[in-house]
């Protein structure tokens, strides 16, 4: 801990000493308490160094026993879970029996909304990069009360907070761990609030930002046919459509609602259905106005593959539409880019495998030398898939 620079050392100390003096006196003292925990969190969000530091001085032990003795004054409480928040964040191995304690009580008693946005925020940093911590939070049961956050009248930043929560508990992020539960957690979740979740993109339409939240984790929770079935019956095929009609110019919107038309795919009858309705013209539109986002473009090109792969019909639907010059154009502009090269190799190779007919279009707009170039440039990436594009496109490879 040399690292540490001596002021934060000294800040640290001098705030967690005062805190554990002032715990200890029956006289009115939030307003310094409150001082005192916005200086241990200032120190603690400028490096880890600085959290490991708090850490081994007891910051932790201590932030609980505040927010055991403050859990009515909202805020010294508030406070408090910045505090622990910021200690946290990075450092998720203090959590013990207590602090999930403190979590689930306050989830299940707290009706102010910073209140409960803290807590939220407080629960996710413990789940990233933690195994032990999800499960041990799934199996105090934060899922009951994640969903009892989710009513008809709940505030949209605790939407997009319980969304948080819900992708940090179905995460496999965590190398210490050789198997966790990611797709158990994934399942138990959707079970609970995947319509739940579809309806409420309706209900926040205008939100962007909580749209955009709601769709990231449906993508994330869709790990079973069923659940694309189920998001498919809500409505969220149609929402999704919407949002390209209505929200063109957003491309984090466009992109992220690529990635989901991508993980129901996964379904052959919701796959079939999506293109049935017409998505094939407006995937193509926003992959044009896009066409200078390698992200979207990269999605696009993923969307595209999974929605043709073993279905000529769709697959002729998104060539009429314009797929085969949205992908080529979107190789060359991004040849630098390997996950481009590879998710558009996969969209050509699965557009004309079961039909043949399509190769030409592909081959007049310079499909080939696009996938030859790719197999050079990014040979470590993507060989084997600007290879299998060639062969399926018919032409010689070795």
């Amino acid at each position: 801990m040399s690292d540490i620079p001596d002021a934060s050392r000294s800040k640290l100390t001098s705030s967690l000493d005062n805190i554990a003096k002032l715990m200890k006196e029956p006289a009115e003292k939030e307003k310094i308490i409150i001082e005192e925990l916005r200086t241990v969190k200032d120190e603690c969000d400028k490096s880890i160094a600085n959290k490991v530091f708090a850490g081994s001085l007891g910051a932790y032990s201590m932030l609980i026993d505040v927010l055991e003795s403050f859990n009515s004054v909202n805020e010294v409480a508030s406070e408090a879970l910045s505090t622990v928040t910021a200690l946290m964040s990075g450092n998720p191995d203090l959590l013990d029996k207590r602090g999930r304690e403190i979590i689930i009580n306050y989830l299940d008693n707290q009706k102010n909304v910073d209140i409960q946005k803290k807590v939220l925020e407080w629960a996710k940093v413990c789940c990233i990069k933690h195994e032990q911590n999800r499960q041990d939070l799934f199996g105090m049961k934060i899922l009951i009360r994640l969903k009892t956050l989710l009513h008809s009248d709940t505030a949209p930043v605790i939407v997009r907070q319980v969304c948080g929560v819900a992708r940090a508990l179905v995460l496999d992020d965590d190398i210490r761990v050789q198997f966790g539960k990611s797709h158990d957690h994934a399942r138990d979740i959707a079970l609970e609030i995947l319509c739940t979740l579809t309806d409420l993109l309706k209900k926040f339409k205008g939100d962007k930002e909580t749209v955009s939240d709601v769709i990231l984790t449906l993508t994330a929770l869709i790990v079973r046919n069923e659940f694309c079935q189920m998001v498919d019956e809500a409505g969220g095929i149609i929402f999704i459509m919407d949002v390209f009609v209505n929200c063109p110019d957003s491309e984090k919107l466009n992109r992220l609602c690529l990635n989901l038309v991508k993980g129901l795919a996964g379904n052959d009858d919701v796959k079939a259905r999506i293109v049935k309705q017409g998505i094939a013209p407006l995937i193509i539109s926003a992959m044009h106005r896009h066409e200078s986002s390698a992200r979207l473009v990269g999605a696009g090109c993923a969307a595209i593959a999974a929605l043709s792969l073993r279905n000529p019909v769709n697959s002729k639907a998104l060539c009429a539409a314009g797929a085969p010059d949205v992908i080529l154009q979107g190789m060359k502009i991004h040849a630098e880019d390997s996950s481009v090269q590879k998710q558009g190799s996969w969209a050509v190779r699965n557009l004309v495998s079961h039909d043949k007919t399509l190769c030409q279009s592909f081959m007049k707009l310079g499909a080939e030398d696009i996938l030859r170039t790719a197999v050079k440039v990014h040979s470590l990436n993507c060989d084997f898939d600007a290879k299998a594009a060639l062969r399926d496109l018919g032409c010689d490879i070795e």
